[in-house]
């Protein structure tokens, strides 16, 4: 097996680090996590005997990694919040199948033209409002909309021509699969 750390930091670190934010309120005590999660990863990685199961053995690692969070934080006076976040963690068997489609749309992304490419980054990955780019990128507001609003159509076109994306009835993610017809790589 051929795994390095930097690939699965690569493939894995915003989807952990989403997962982690969603159910750890504290962004610090959630980047906190996330490290730690990493520092695992590489610790056992020899131990991972089957590649095909990477995907699960990272969510078991992530997954008991917030068990001990909270764990450890509860000052042995467990909040009914506490206990209602660890049951519901303990009962989850997977990340959330929309976040497969994150990985994809990195890839998608980085081939946007860079006068897209970092606003769409900054706006829709890193969550920074569209207002507060326009010190940084020294452009209008107008400039700043038009090009997110540009940046999301090219990528749209960019992920229908290369997967196939199954939604469920109520539009969330079930499914992305590559096209044989896609010359863009994988998703």
């Amino acid at each position: 097996m051929s795994l390095e750390i930097n690939t699965i930091h690569n493939q894995f670190y915003i989807i952990l680090g989403k997962y982690i934010k969603a159910r750890i309120n504290d962004t610090g005590d959630a980047s906190d996590v996330l490290q730690e999660v990493f520092i695992k990863i590489n610790e056992n990685l020899g131990s991972l005997t089957e590649e095909s199961k990477l995907k699960s053995w990272i969510f078991t690692i992530t997954r008991n990694s917030i068990i001990d969070y909270y764990r450890k934080n509860s000052n042995h006076k467990k909040s009914e919040l506490t206990e209602c976040m660890m049951q519901k963690i303990m009962h989850e068997t997977d990340f959330d199948t929309s976040e497969s489609l994150d990985c994809c749309l990195m890839k998608f992304i980085e081939r946007l033209p860079e006068d897209y490419r970092d606003i769409i980054m900054d706006s829709e990955i890193h969550g920074i409002k569209q207002k507060n780019l326009t010190e940084k990128y020294s452009l209008a507001y107008a400039s700043i909309r038009s090009r997110v609003q540009r940046g999301r159509s090219k990528l749209k076109e960019m992920l229908l021509d290369c997967c196939s994306i199954e939604l469920d009835r109520r539009g969330n993610v079930m499914n992305v699969t590559s096209k044989k017809s896609c010359s863009g790589g994988k998703c």
